[in-house]
This record gives structure tokens, C-alpha cells and sequence, in this order.
């Protein structure tokens, strides 16, 4: 049963979760997944990525310098590699997420498995998230140099790229189709809560890049407690 403030024990629950050795080393997979296939990608095709941003730059009004232009191209080409780098590892966090999910719900809720969960349908949703990602991200990216704008967007672009993948990978082999749609629609204040959270991690410097397990610990830990209040038919959720 959580205490008065659900939310905050969640956190500290998959902060404790975090630490342990196996899911920190679990951890370091997806970037360096993500970092050794776009780092191969930018290396192959450095000449075609380079005139595509002086191409885009040559558009932007007030640069109209060659220093200006090479500044403004790195700081570019250093947010589309780190934004390539978050979507690909979404979804290799896919690849790992039932060991996870399987370690803290025997250490935590002890719950049997009703679900419809699939790699294949983890994959499918990290696709479509992604997707859309990517789209919106070549849409806004003139926003990235845009002061406090630019955090709003990138925030709001980050919580569409990891909700669905990180919900579906983090309960969806524990619960029925019926539990997944109570759980993904209420309460909708704490589910926005949990995604913002998630997101935000991506904004600490350096830390950033290794944040995806911890991520799906959030989700999990939200989800599972939620689950297993349901089948109790209780909640702490308000």
C-alpha cells in the first residue's frame, strides 16, 4: 500500500531498483547500442549530413556568416545525433525491458501474468513512436535555438517518444487487454506526471544518455502498484 504521496515512493522505488547491479549494467546497453549505430551512421555519411545542415542553415534569417554558420552546424549536428541516439535507444530498451519488469515485480508485487504483451508489439509501437518523433523533431528543429521555447518543445517532443513504448514494455505482459486500458486511461494527471518526469531526465547533462532503464523503472513501478491495487480493488490513485 503506498503512503500519502504515491508518486514520490515510485520514484524512490525505482531510484533503489536502479542500483542494482544488474539493472545498471543493463543500463549502459541501449546507448551504447545507440551510440555505436548513429556514430557509424554521422562517420559513413559525413560529407551528405554536413551539406544537408549548411543547406537547412543557408535558409535560417542572421546567418550570414561562416562563423555563425559552423557554430550554429555543430550545435545542430551535436541535437540531431542526441535525438537519434534517445529514439534508437527506446526501443532496444524494448529488447531488455522483460528482464526488468520480471525482476522488480518478483522483488516488489509478486504478481501473476495475465498479459498480451509481445516483443513484436513493443517493437511495433516503438516504430510508430518514433516515427512521429522524427517527424516532428525535422518539423520544430528551427525551435531548438528559440530560449525557453525550445525546452517547452523539446519536452513535449520527448513525452511522445517514450509513453507508449515505456507503458506497453513496462505492464503489458502482466496485465489483460482490460487492465491495460483502466490503467492507460486513469488517472490521466498521474500518467502525464510519470511522462513528464521521464522526459525531463533527458535534459541533465551526461546523465541524459543513461537514463532509459531508469525510465521504464518509473513506469513500472507506477504501473505494477496500480495493477495490483486494482486486483486488490483498491487504489491510493485519486
Amino acid at each position: 500500500m503506498f503512503p500519502k504521496s504515491p508518486m514520490l515512493t515510485v520514484f524512490t522505488r525505482s531510484l533503489r531498483d536502479f542500483l542494482n547491479f544488474r539493472i545498471l549494467m543493463l543500463s549502459f546497453l541501449p546507448i551504447l547500442g545507440a551510440a555505436l549505430l548513429w556514430g557509424g551512421v554521422f562517420i559513413l555519411f559525413a560529407e551528405q549530413i554536413d551539406a544537408l545542415l549548411v543547406g537547412w542553415l543557408s535558409r535560417v534569417p542572421l546567418i550570414d556568416t561562416e562563423w555563425a554558420v559552423d557554430a550554429v552546424e555543430l550545435i545542430g549536428g551535436l541535437v540531431v545525433f542526441y535525438q537519434l541516439m534517445i529514439a534508437t535507444a527506446v526501443m532496444i530498451v524494448g529488447l531488455v525491458a522483460d528482464g526488468v519488469v520480471d525482476r522488480v515485480n518478483a522483488r516488489r508485487y509478486q504478481l501473476k501474468k495475465h498479459g498480451f504483451g509481445t516483443l513484436a508489439g513493443s517493437l511495433w509501437i516503438s516504430l510508430k513512436s518514433n516515427a512521429l518523433f522524427i517527424l516532428l523533431l525535422v518539423l520544430f528543429l528551427p525551435l531548438v535555438f528559440v530560449p525557453v521555447l525550445n525546452i517547452v518543445v523539446q519536452l513535449w517532443l520527448w513525452m511522445l517518444l517514450i509513453k507508449k513504448p515505456l507503458f506497453y514494455d513496462s505492464v503489458a505482459m502482466y496485465a489483460s487487454r482490460e487492465e491495460y486500458a483502466q490503467l492507460l486511461g486513469a488517472p490521466r494527471w498521474s500518467n502525464f506526471i510519470v511522462t513528464l518526469s521521464a522526459a525531463s531526465l533527458f535534459l541533465i547533462p551526461l546523465v541524459g544518455v543513461f537514463v532509459y532503464v531508469l525510465q521504464l523503472l518509473f513506469y513500472t513501478n507506477y504501473n505494477l502498484e496500480r495493477l495490483a491495487q486494482m486486483r486488490q480493488g483498491v487504489s491510493a490513485w485519486r
